[in-house]
Parts: structure tokens; sequence; C-alpha cells
């Protein structure tokens, strides 16, 4: 679900950014029958820079991301992940930024990078607090048989 709505955040933040710009079309699609991946459609004609629009979407969802370490439970290591995503979201956007299809490849590692950094910090703070089977306590297992 955090996922699917970082798509969402991503999505939405290129919208937001060319508003913001003074862009006369925005539209964030999520879903597309056509089988397109989720993309953002926008029509600027007043010559802006297109830089403010491509990193809107890895700003915001970065914002978002590291606002999990603002909670004072284990769900903060979530903002790994979720940063995690969004730099990987994000690869194809900075591509285009800077004109170089060579760039995704490592902004994907990087990203995969925080992605398994934000699952170990996550696993071991559920390990250190310590994970038991007490809900299965005074359980009574019927065989089929016993039905």
């Amino acid at each position: 679900m955090l996922f699917f709505a970082l798509i969402a955040i991503h999505e939405i933040s290129h919208v937001i950014a060319g508003y913001c710009l003074g862009c006369e079309y925005e539209k964030a699609v999520l879903f597309d029958s056509n089988f397109n991946g989720p993309h953002t459609e926008l029509i600027c004609n007043n010559g802006i820079n297109e830089f403010f629009v491509y990193i809107g979407g890895l700003m915001i969802t970065s914002i978002f991301s590291l606002s999990f370490l603002l909670l004072d439970t284990n769900e903060k290591n979530m903002s790994f992940l979720s940063l995690g995503v969004s730099i990987v979201l994000s690869s194809l956007d900075i591509s285009l930024v800077l004109s170089s299809q060579a760039i995704i490849y490592p902004l994907i590692t990087f990203g995969f990078f925080f992605i398994t950094i934000g699952e170990y910090f996550l696993a071991s703070s559920y390990i250190k607090e310590g994970f038991s089977f007490s809900f299965l306590k005074n359980k009574k297992f019927l065989l089929e048989e016993e039905l």
C-alpha cells in the first residue's frame, strides 16, 4: 500500500510542480488501460525550465519518505525503504534532466541500496523487540478427525 502511495505522490508531485510553474494542462495518470505505466501529462508553453517539473517527483516523495523518521516506532525504518523506492521511481526523470541514459543504472543501484538498508533496519528492529508466537498461546488445535 505504501509503495502505491509513493507512485501516486510521485506523479502528483509533477502535477504540483507544473501547476506552480504555470503549465496549462496537468494530469497524473496512475493506471492506463493501454498498459502504459503511471505518467504525468503536462503542457507548458511558457518556456519553463523542465528541471523543476522532473525533480519535483523526487523531492516531494523524499520529504514524504523522510517524514517516517519522525515516528517513534519501528516503522520509522520504513523511511529507508520508501526513499529507495523514490530514487528508483525518479531514475528515469533524472536521466531526462541530465540527458544521459547511463545515469539510470547507478541511480537504481543506489535506490536498491537504500531498500536493502531499510529491510535490514526494519527486520532487525523487530528481532530486537523479540518476536514471539504469543498469539498461539492457549489455542487448541483440533485434528481433522476430532472435528
